[in-house]
Order: structure tokens, then sequence, then C-alpha cells
């Protein structure tokens, strides 16, 4: 064999290994099969994305048609005429998408089945569209998140690139150097205290564990009671009230009559009207009012002493690392008493992490004849990452702080301890106590880093060994 003929048996031999390669993968490995019966369905796409006629139709990834016809409809839209293999069967709510298959791209619509036991489509009918994902819209997000972080860059260096920036930023870093020298010291001076006081929590934990579902239980008892109390009493509290609209009435119709003597004794000449107009009764009376009005300027002095009252505003945020999401709060504290040392205190709570929630779910395997071959059990983990509020009563006996009431929409108890000039604050919180498995208790240390910035640190749902985890936050607040 000559070389000529050589050279032209590879070539040819290499021009039909990339053919039987290039429809391998286009999708055209069934070119030269058998034709099959089919049927057609329809579908309407608001765009197609390249997709041409007798492109590959796949169910599952397997080929089971192709595309007949691709029109436009009077409405704008993209109307596909499926022809399916008669062996595959479609439901009413199957869907169809486009897809690219393989190295070269290659458009193809990729359908499901639908609902097994559904309405079967028959020949000519509809199906619905799913959702696509074009490439070219997924390059315009790139291109936007780009130009976006393009801007983020260079304010960033507006701020930081000048020189007031860099030393504003060697200066933070200064003050944060120190807070941390501050804390550490504070912290090593007090170790002692602050391991007693986690002692002394650890056993106020275990009691309130015990007691506090009983008073929960009685807490709703003596709801009921009030509630058939009221019910019950509904017909004596309206006849009550009727009772105090005629006494009002029968007050008016006295302070009239009064205001007729009044009238005649100060226009007579009667014993009465001289002994009130005279002189010496009207000094008396003068001397009385002054009296009264010494005595009220009094009572009103020590009123406002006893009633001074504080206000503080609060709003910080907690970064949990695990889940990386945030917790926010909104507090409003209103401090009355002679040293505001009693107070209440409302909060609201932007929770995007929730509470872990865990149940129990049993299922049973029944064979023919409806008996049970297997019994299985699931632990379904879901959170509650609604909103939430908290409104708690709080009062202060020297360095410590008790609180309770509502917190987080549950029922919940907290303490505080006070140290450093009441700069470092340590507070643990225990609440929604009929949770399963474990109610949900949270450690929080405070230092305030100026009069109105604090920042915070601690460990949230410390009984959970599956959802303990540890936060970071900052706050400010106003008072």
């Amino acid at each position: 064999m000559s070389t000529e003929l050589k050279v032209g048996a590879v070539v040819l031999i290499a021009v039909a290994v990339l053919a039987a390669f290039v429809m391998q993968m286009g999708d055209t490995a069934d070119f030269f099969g058998q034709s099959t019966a089919v049927y057609r369905v329809r579908v309407r796409f608001d765009t197609t994305s390249g997709l041409g006629l007798d492109a590959s139709v796949r169910l599952a990834g397997v080929p089971v048609g192709r595309v007949d016809s691709i029109d436009l409809t009077d409405e704008g839209q993209a109307l596909v005429v499926l022809r399916i293999n008669n062996g595959v069967i479609l439901r009413q709510d199957a869907t169809a998408s486009v897809a690219s298959l393989g190295v070269l791209g290659e458009k193809y619509l990729e359908i499901t089945a639908g609902t097994l036991g559904g309405p079967v489509v028959v020949d000519g009918g509809f199906i619905q569209p799913g959702a696509a994902v074009s490439i070219d819209q997924m390059v315009a997000v790139m291109n936007n998140i780009a130009a976006d972080a393009q801007e983020m860059t260079n304010a960033l260096s507006n701020v930081f690139g000048s020189e007031a920036g860099e030393t504003r930023m060697a200066e933070i870093l200064s003050n944060l150097e120190q807070l941390t020298a501050d804390a550490a010291a504070i912290t090593r001076a007090n170790r002692d205290t602050i391991r007693t006081s986690m002692a002394n929590f650890e056993k106020l934990t275990a009691g309130l564990a015990d007691s506090v579902p009983a008073m929960i239980e009685n807490y709703h008892a003596l709801a009921d009671e009030a509630t058939l109390w009221v019910s019950e009493n509904e017909e004596r509290v309206a006849g009550t009230i009727d009772d105090v609209r005629e006494l009002v009435a029968g007050l008016d119709r006295s302070a009239s009559q009064l205001e007729q003597i009044l009238q005649k004794i100060n226009s007579g000449d009667g014993t009465a009207s001289q002994l009130i107009n005279t002189s010496d009764t009207i000094d008396k009376v003068n001397d009385a009012l002054d009296t009264i009005d010494d005595s009220l300027t009094a009572f009103d002095s020590f009123f406002s002493r006893v009633s001074q009252t504080q206000f503080a505003f609060a709003l910080r945020s907690e970064w949990y690392g695990n889940d990386e999401a945030t917790k926010n709060y909104f507090g409003f504290r209103w401090g009355f008493g002679p040293r505001n040392d009693r107070a209440l205190i409302f909060e609201m709570v932007n929770d995007n992490i929730g509470l872990p929630i865990i149940d129990t779910v049993i299922t049973e395997t029944l064979d023919p004849s409806g008996a049970v071959i297997g019994v299985g059990i699931e632990r379904i983990t879901t959170r509650d990452d609604t909103f939430k509020f908290s409104a708690l009563l709080a009062a202060r006996i020297n360095n410590w702080q008790f609180r309770g009431g509502l917190m987080e929409s549950e029922a919940g108890i907290g303490i505080d301890f006070f140290i450093a000039g009441d700069r470092l604050r340590f507070r643990l919180d225990s609440w929604d106590f009929g949770r399963n498995p474990d109610p949900h208790i949270k450690f929080t240390s405070q230092f305030d880093v100026w009069d109105r910035v604090f920042i915070t640190a601690g460990a949230d749902d410390l009984l959970s060994s599956d959802f303990r985890q540890f936060f970071l936050g900052a706050g400010f607040k106003f008072q």
C-alpha cells in the first residue's frame, strides 16, 4: 500500500471517530436508530433560550422524544410541540425546562413525568413550563455583583486610603488593644467572684428547672379560674356599673341643690350670711386655705422624690458563628424608685436564627394483612424564627439584679451581676421551660466601652450539646 493510501485511510478513520464523538456529545446517538410511534404534547415558554428544531427531549436524563416545532403565539410566547414516544406516560402536572447538554452546550428539553396517579396527557395536550436557568441572566447577575464590589472597594479606599483614614484606623486599633487589656485585668481581678457566681448560677438553674414548670402550671390554673369567675359574675358587674351611674346622677343633683343654697346665703341678711361675709370669717378661711396649700406643696415635693423615674433605650446585635446569622434587640427600660432600683423592661427581638425545637415522629410499617412489621423513629428539628418580644419586672439589690416575666414570648427569669462601677455585667437568662428536650439558657457578658457603646460575648442554649454556640455582639444605649 502506498503512502498516500495509508494517509487517506488514517484521515478517514479519524474523521469517523470524530463524527461519532460529536454525535455522542450532541445527543445524536439515535440518529441511525429505528423510528418509533409517537404522540405530541405542547408547552408554552416565555423564552426558548436558543432551543432548536429536532432538539432532544429527555426524561430523567433518558431521551424520550424530539422537538417537532417552535412557533410564536399572539401573546408573544413560544409554543413548542414535542414528539414523545408512545411508551412514555406524562401527567397533566408534568413540566418542561430548557437545559444544556454536553461539552458543546447543545440545548435540549428536560421534562418530568408528573404526579403518579394524576390525569394523563393525551395527544395534543399541554404540560407546564418549568423554571429555566439562563446563562445570560447568570452573567448579568455576576456583572452586577462585580460592579457592587467595585463600588464598595472604592468607598473603602476613600475612607481608609487617606492619611486621616489611616490615623483613625490606628486610633481604633489602639482603643481595642486598651479595651482588651482592661477586660483581661478586670477578669483576673474578679476571677474568684466570677467562679462563685457561676456556681451559684448552676444551683439556681437546677432549682428553677424543677420548680418553674409547676409555677407555670399554677399560673395557667389561676388564669382559668379568673376567666371562669368573670364569666359567672358578668351580670353582677353590669349591675354594679348601673348603680355607679345612678350614684353619679344623685351627686350631680346634690351639687345643684348646694349651689342654690349657697346663692341664697350669699344674697340674704340672715346669721349664716353675716357669718360667711364678715372679714373675720374670710380671714380664717384664707388662713385655712394657706395651710391646705402648704400641705399640698409638701406632699407634691414628697411624691416627686418618691416617683423619680429614669428612661433608657438600648439597641444591640449579636452574631452567631455556627448559623452565620444575627439576633437584634431593641430594648426600653423604665426605672423608678428613689434609686431607680426597680424597673419595667420591654424588648423587641428580631430573631434570624430561631429556637431549635425537636419533635419525635414514630412511623409503623404494616404488611398486607394490617399487622405491624416494623417501627421507625425519626427526630425532626425545626426552628422558631418568628418576631418575639419580652416584658419583664426587674429589682436590684446591691450588685445583683433579678428579672422575671415574659422573655422572648415565653415565660422566663434572669439574674444579673454588676462589677467595675456597672461597666462590666454578667447575665444569665432562662426561658421556654417546656421546650423539648431542655429549657433555653443563655449566658451573656457585657462591657461598656464608652458611656453609650458596649460590646457583648457569651454562649447560647447551654443545656443542649447539639445547638450550643457562642456569639459576639455590640450595641448602643441612651438614658
